[in-house]
């Protein structure tokens, strides 16, 4: 532990040098020491109206679009979210805005005084700071995306007035398993008995309305107590008491603004629905279907598995609008790598490869064996050596879609920002 004196002088890169060094894991999923912490802190119930969303995607542009709404209505508004692309200081948003580093520091120099000898990881370190921060603030509103899986990720410490599940898919195997109900029942660990539970998807797995009936929760979930009906130009909202028509449609899921729509519908918010409809055609997420460049064309997206991956492959041929598509690809080892890029395989014409470092990463080859069958497959040993490459090949009649991981898209808005500073 720190003293005072070293806390206080340390800048935001120190902080998060001293984070990664101090705890034997990066992820360590319990609540025990967290909880000691918060509850030291006096951070468990926290006086604004507090919103957990969960779930395998959906979870980052649902908060969004609720913190986009609430803003926008005059209501003060904390958001923590992860993992963040190219700043530390994206995964706190108040009022929509990025915290000074200072404030950073001031957070994470509070909870260094307050967890004494408790050892924390980067992510229940940095959850705290946030939470935190968002005390010392007179908010009406905090949103906290959940980090990784529900019943023991360290935003769970924090007891919600509405608990959201977006979607449940096989992801984070090594420390989530293979078992997709076991899954969603980690996912509905963010559930309180008799609390507000919003289910986004229709088809969600059976655990999670299990665990919501085993608790006598006040559910709103999407196909059961409240519809979303799709038209040929706009689509409607059909709850218990709201009911929003003729809504735009958004780049994004239109299942998450259905769940976020669902969330405004317990908080007992009726949205005008102009609002509404601007705030939908306004919603838009770093590294979600990013546009990057309009001439030529480049989109990243932050897809790394096959839920997410097919719902890029739904959107790619309105972005391409007859264009040629180039792929390029870089995925972390420990991902689905053959379901995530078979939905694009169809309308990928080439294809360009490459590793991602780290003790996750991987060097490439397994993802070129997923994708040996395709007729154009050029691997790199760096993925700025793909992203150069790539970018020769476009002109007025090609685009190039970038996915895979947060680290592939973080990394290719650096050298698209470096390139951009540069000309």
């Amino acid at each position: 532990m720190s003293s005072k004196k070293e806390a206080q002088s340390r800048s935001l890169a120190d902080w998060l040098c001293y984070l990664e060094a101090q705890h034997h894991s990066a992820i360590d999923l319990g609540l025990e020491r967290v909880a000691k912490v918060a509850e030291h802190a006096e951070l468990r119930h926290l006086d604004a109206t507090v919103i957990t969303v969960a779930g395998t995607n959906g979870k980052g542009s649902t908060c969004a679009l609720l913190e986009q709404i609430l803003v926008a209505q005059g209501y003060q508004v904390g958001v923590y979210s992860s993992p963040h692309i190219l700043d530390y200081r994206e995964r706190v948003r108040i009022n929509g805005q990025l915290p000074e580093a200072e404030a950073f520091c001031q957070s994470f120099s509070a909870i260094e005084e307050l967890r004494q000898e408790t050892s924390l990881s980067y992510f229940e370190f940095g959850t705290l700071a946030a939470v935190w921060m968002f005390a010392q603030q007179p908010l009406d509103y905090v949103i906290l995306e959940v980090g990784l899986g529900g019943r023991l990720d360290a935003t769970n410490i924090v007891e919600p007035d509405v608990s959201v599940v977006t979607t449940v898919a096989v992801d984070h195997v090594d420390w989530l398993g293979d078992d997709i109900q076991q899954i969603g029942r980690e996912k509905a660990g963010i559930f309180r008995e008799n609390g507000n539970v919003v289910v986004g998807d229709s088809n969600i797995v059976a655990s999670v309305l299990e665990c919501s009936a085993q608790l006598n929760c006040n559910q709103l979930a999407a196909g059961k107590e409240y519809q979303l009906e799709k038209e040929a130009d706009s689509w409607a909202y059909r709850g218990v008491k709201l009911t929003y028509q003729g809504l735009p449609y958004p780049r994004l899921p239109v299942v998450n603004a259905g769940a976020a729509i669902a969330t405004l519908e317990h908080l007992g918010l009726e949205i005008p629905s102009a609002d509404l409809s601007k705030a939908i055609k306004e919603w838009q997420l770093a590294g979600r279907l990013q546009v990057i460049s309009h001439k030529p064309l480049v989109v990243v997206d932050v897809a790394h598995n096959p839920q997410s991956a097919n719902y890029l492959a739904s959107q790619l041929p309105s972005l391409a609008n007859g264009r040629k598509i180039i792929a390029l690809c870089a995925m972390l080892g420990d991902k689905d790598m053959q379901q995530s890029v078979q939905p694009l395989v169809g309308m990928v014409e080439q294809w360009h490869i490459s590793g991602l470092a780290g003790p996750r990463g991987d060097d490439g080859s397994a993802l070129a064996s997923c994708l040996a069958s395709q007729a154009s497959l050029t691997r790199y040993p760096q993925l700025a050596q793909a992203y150069s490459a790539a970018l020769k090949l476009l002109d007025d009649n090609a685009m190039l879609i970038v996915f895979g991981s947060f680290f592939t898209v973080a990394e290719i808005l650096e050298l698209s920002s470096s390139a951009t500073a540069e000309s």
